[in-house]
């Protein structure tokens, strides 16, 4: 029985531990001085949209994820209409995940730190090359301005929104002025050993956390 204990312990905290690494809650927040009352209906960018091409993803994760927002948009009693018609336009974009460092020898590992900052940070395969301007050019192409989009559900006004490698983030944008005005995110990593069924859950949980926090 002791030694029972002894191996569920450590186990029980690798778990917890595990656990605690995801937060409960979608960060969010939104312009207050726009009309959520009176969105009834919302569209996403068409594939041969210009607004759509901001980053390359297979089409299977496209469908995921769009088709799992068009159903918690649905809960909200929220229709899916044609652009020209739609009251918000759905735009997302997922956070590229830096690659991994790989192991290299001591000797290898002392001469890579015998070289200069600039070249060290020019190698892709080492993780560090700067993946932000993707998300930057996306930014752009929704009108998204942090210091407008200030208020959260909870009346919060200093809401950080996560934007870390493997963040996924999910916009609103008003037709009539272009902009963003409802941003939310939320970490979804998906691993490489992982099964599609293992990622269309993670896809799904962190999309139903982000909607839950569309307010009303």
């Amino acid at each position: 029985m002791r030694l029972a204990r002894f191996f569920i312990f450590p186990f029980v905290l690798l778990v917890i531990s595990n656990c605690s690494n995801t937060p409960r809650e979608a960060t969010s927040h939104y312009f207050r001085y726009f009309k959520f009352s009176d969105v009834k209906s919302y569209a996403f960018y068409g594939r041969n949209s210009e607004n759509f091409d901001y980053q390359s993803l297979a089409d299977v994760m496209r469908n995921t994820i769009e088709y799992t927002i068009e159903n918690e948009l649905d809960n909200k009693n929220l229709t899916l209409q044609s652009i020209e018609k739609a009251d918000v336009i759905v735009s997302y974009f997922w956070v590229p995940l830096l690659p991994e460092r790989p192991k290299m020898p001591k000797q290898s590992r002392r001469r890579m730190d015998e070289q200069s900052k600039d070249k060290f940070d020019q190698q892709p395969h080492l993780g560090i090359l700067d993946k932000s301007t993707n998300l930057k050019t996306y930014n752009q192409g929704v009108n998204y301005c942090r210091a407008c989009l200030k208020m959260s559900k909870d009346g919060n006004d200093n809401i950080k929104i996560d934007t870390q490698p493997g963040a996924l983030i999910i916009d609103l944008i008003d037709p009539k002025s272009e902009r963003s005005v409802w941003r939310s995110s939320y970490p979804v990593v998906i691993k490489e050993k992982e099964n599609s069924q293992e990622m269309q859950n993670k896809i799904e949980r962190a999309i139903s956390l982000m909607i839950k926090q569309y307010p009303t």
